[in-house]
């Protein structure tokens, strides 16, 4: 497969994901602010945006702190522009991908970009946006063949997810809300169903411990290393040889099996920042293995 479609799968499944843990997060977190008015307004916009590594000087409102997540096209750390930035990816690829993923893409595009704030709801809003967004994940997982591609866009899916939980256990909605707020991390996380079905009362401390080491929940981060290994071994299948990436992904996902069913919450903790600290490592693996330009080829006579 070519470095260039190798690269747009990838990225498509990074932004899709983004786009929509941050649309959870939105949603629940509006939900949070406007119902349990314990923690002010311009704390609870900073607590969100400083783990989205997204500027919070000039939001101090709920509705600041939506414009703020919903962003435009030129910020793919936003909702707007991670869609954006999917469907210009599945744009450059688009003889290559499969049709129904490129309009589930593209419906979802239209729909963040054609009145959204005009609605009563923002956080009615963000589920409709999730809702186009469960339709291209399930596009790409009905009608794409498992090729590179498909493994390419898996891995970027997967570290992308590990990312984002981290990112959303950095909130804390446990220590800023006790009583709402382990629900809410629940809920931003589409975890709080599964979670009931273990009987226990949400926590912070079994919340955070669910979601980086359960062994069944999808999105956890347990389930998402395993994800990544196995695009990983994928990729090797059809010719990749890149044996960092691999033992980046593989020591991540073994420090998270072999911990599984610790109730230490600083480990927890700790774990947690590992393995976004080997995310990102795997995310600069697979672009130096499978991404670099070659250069220019000088043909001489």
């Amino acid at each position: 497969m070519l470095s260039r479609l190798a690269e747009s799968y990838y990225w498509i499944g990074r932004y899709v994901e983004r786009a929509e843990a941050t649309s959870r997060l939105l949603a629940e977190h509006y939900h949070l602010t406007v119902e349990d008015r314990s923690v002010s307004d311009d704390e609870a916009a900073a607590v969100v945006l400083d783990a989205l590594s997204l500027p919070y000087d000039v939001v101090s409102t709920p509705t600041e702190l939506v414009r703020a997540l919903l962003g435009d096209t030129t910020n793919p750390s936003t909702v707007i522009g991670a869609v954006s930035s999917a469907r210009e990816n599945a744009r450059s690829v688009r003889d290559a991908i499969s049709g129904d993923v490129f309009e589930a893409l593209n419906g979802a595009h239209l729909t963040l970009t054609r009145g959204l704030m005009t609605t009563a709801s923002p956080a009615a809003s963000m589920y409709r946006v999730l809702e186009r967004l469960m339709v291209v994940n399930g596009a790409v997982e009905w009608t794409m063949p498992r090729d590179e591609g498909h493994a390419f866009l898996s891995l970027g899916r997967a570290l992308e997810r590990i990312d984002m939980t981290a990112r959303l256990l950095d909130v804390r909605h446990d220590l800023g809300w006790p009583e709402t707020g382990p629900v809410a991390t629940l809920r931003s996380a589409a975890a709080y169903s599964p979670f009931l079905r273990t009987g226990e009362t949400p926590s912070g401390e079994r919340v955070r411990e669910f979601l980086v080491l359960d062994p069944t929940f999808p999105r956890s981060m347990l389930q998402s290393a395993r994800s990544a290994e196995t695009a990983c071994r994928t990729v090797q299948q059809f010719g990749g040889d890149d044996d960092d990436l691999l033992r980046e992904v593989g020591l991540m996902r073994a420090r998270l099996e072999f911990a599984s069913g610790t109730h230490n919450a600083h480990v927890v903790d700790q774990l947690a920042a590992e393995a976004q600290e080997s995310a990102i490592a795997a995310g600069s693996a697979v672009a130096e293995a499978y991404f670099r330009q070659a250069g220019t080829i000088v043909w001489s006579h």
